[in-house]
């Protein structure tokens, strides 16, 4: 008579769920299975800081939301060019990414 020696071994990670689920930056495909005004009107809902739309004339890429305050530190300008050279090689158009986005500024006074 054979025995069933199966064993089942499950190891879970829990964490706390983030509210939002958001920081930072959300990257949509062109594809994407859910569209900017939608992405838009749920983040407002969750969350407090405003965040800033940047459209996109892309075959991958087809908006960025921001949150303000990194407009602040960084253009507009140089944030696409960062998007597009980093993000873009390695998603597809029917993805969002979402991108934790640390950005360091460096003053100095020549007194």
């Amino acid at each position: 008579m054979a025995t069933n020696d199966r064993r089942v071994r499950i190891s879970v990670h829990v964490g706390e769920y983030a509210i939002p689920p958001l920081k930072d930056m959300l990257v949509l495909g062109r594809n994407s299975p859910i569209g900017c005004i939608a992405m838009r009107r749920a983040i407002e809902l969750l969350v407090k800081t405003p965040f800033e739309h940047i459209e996109l004339d892309d075959e991958v890429i087809s908006d960025i939301l921001v949150r303000q305050p990194i407009l602040r530190r960084l253009s507009r300008e140089e944030l696409i060019d960062f998007v597009v050279a980093r993000m873009k090689p390695m998603m597809g158009p029917d993805e969002v990414l979402h991108a934790v986005v640390d950005v360091n500024v460096f003053l100095s006074s020549d007194h």
